[in-house]
């Protein structure tokens, strides 16, 4: 009797050890993590390409309540001080480029007498993390205890998720249990 039982708890002992090795239950998390910043900023930015598209363009001023012959009057001195005005004036554009699952680009640029004056970027790179968790669904476990120094008991069982099974063996009896895992 206490051989084909020990044969029994090494048999179920094996069994489970393998189908615990060969059950798992697979769930993949994925995360996205922002990177460090990149920024700069170009200055003395030399063109390529210099050409002449057209007639110079004049930021009219008229005069006020001067009409001739159905013909506003324009203010030629008004008028070049306001052209000269827009070409001394900075214009800063400022532009998100990019923005999804590989990161984000944004830039500034500052124009200052019909050239770019500077070129500003940040780039802050976002990477995809994946994760992969095993959870096994079968998980075998063997036991030992001693209540006394005169009586010891051993057993085996198995968990499957989160409920498991258990058999002791003590030098009296044969135990018989129904586990619950948190």
């Amino acid at each position: 009797m206490k051989k084909d039982l020990i044969i029994c708890c090494i048999t179920s002992l094996a069994i489970g050890f393998f189908l615990g090795c060969w059950s798992t239950e697979e769930k993949e998390i994925v995360r996205y993590e922002k990177g460090e910043t990149i920024w700069d900023t170009i200055t003395n930015i030399v063109p390529d390409t210099v050409y002449l598209t057209g007639k110079l363009k004049y930021k009219y001023v008229y005069v006020p309540d001067t009409i001739y012959r159905d013909v506003p009057v324009i203010d030629q001195v008004a008028t070049i001080a306001a052209t000269m005005e827009d070409w001394n004036r900075t214009r800063e554009y400022k532009k998100l480029l990019l923005d999804n699952e590989s990161g984000k680009l944004s830039i500034v640029l500052s124009v200052q007498y019909n050239e770019l004056q500077k070129l500003s970027y940040s780039f802050t790179p976002i990477h995809k993390e994946n994760t992969i968790v095993k959870k096994r669904i079968f998980e075998p476990f063997v036991s030992a205890s001693v209540l006394d120094f005169n009586s010891v008991s051993v057993g085996s069982g198995f968990f499957y998720h989160n409920i498991g099974f258990r058999i002791e063996y003590s030098s009296n009896s044969l135990n018989f249990g129904i586990l619950y895992k948190f």
